[in-house]
């Protein structure tokens, strides 16, 4: 179906936060999933990433598994890119992509939730500047902000679960996207409201992800207007 559509999809296996790095048999596994991942959709139109890895914490163990996990995707489909979601560090107004390996990928990606999960004013995010020690490409893989469909809060400095909040969070990240140079693509988490039993806010969530461009009934929130709008500048930008 993303073939007949033409979406652009970024395939990646479920080696996500702390797995167990030093442990064969998880290597093992990996290795599989990637491998059956990669043949069966190798020859799909719509894949253009091949993602190993997604925000892993930086030490030797992981370094070596996830090496061995990018030489198995050149191998077995050298046609495509491969990338993972890598950690950044931040001083000040400054993050850096400094993750030692981002010199084995051919895409750089981070995710980013400034003004959500960190403190920063909405008003500054766009003035964070992004660095990195290789000179590649970079998508930002993740960014959001909670909204509940239907909470407004039309207040100077809006609440946070608002669809107002939301919606300067994209305007105030998409600012600050565009202030990247090696910045080449972006992709909102996400697309809609799904189950979470780790997000238990006992008003906005309970049990629910909010970051949906669109609840789980279809309803769609503010942002994803703001980003509609985004796209449709950037096609006309490209004609």
């Amino acid at each position: 179906m993303a073939d007949e559509l033409g979406l652009l999809v970024w395939s990646e296996i479920p080696v996500y936060w702390r797995v167990d790095w030093a442990n064969p048999e998880t290597l093992a596994t990996a290795r599989t999933m990637l491998r059956e991942n990669i043949l069966r959709d190798r020859n799909r139109a719509s894949i253009i990433l091949w993602s190993v890895g997604n925000e892993t914490p930086i030490n030797d163990a992981r370094n070596a598994f996830l090496r061995a996990l990018i030489g198995d995707v050149r191998t077995l489909d050298d046609s495509r890119l491969v990338t993972a979601a890598l950690l950044s560090g931040r001083k000040g107004n400054v993050s850096t992509i400094d993750d030692p390996l981002a010199a084995d990928l051919d895409i750089l990606a981070v995710n980013t939730y400034s003004g959500w999960y960190t403190p920063d004013a909405l008003a500054d995010v766009p003035n964070i500047e992004w660095r990195t020690t290789v000179a590649k490409p970079l998508i930002f893989s993740e960014f959001g902000a909670d909204a509940q469909a239907g909470y407004h809060d039309a207040g100077a400095q809006p609440h946070k679960f608002s669809e107002e909040f939301q919606a300067e969070y994209y305007r105030q990240t998409l600012a600050m996207t565009a202030k990247v140079p090696f910045a080449v693509g972006l992709s909102p988490w996400l697309l809609k409201d799904f189950r979470s039993p780790r997000r238990q806010h006992p008003v906005f969530q309970q049990g629910w992800n909010r970051k949906g461009l669109i609840s789980e009934t279809g309803a769609r929130k503010q942002a994803f207007h703001v980003l509609a709008e985004e796209y449709r500048r950037r096609a006309g930008s490209a004609r």
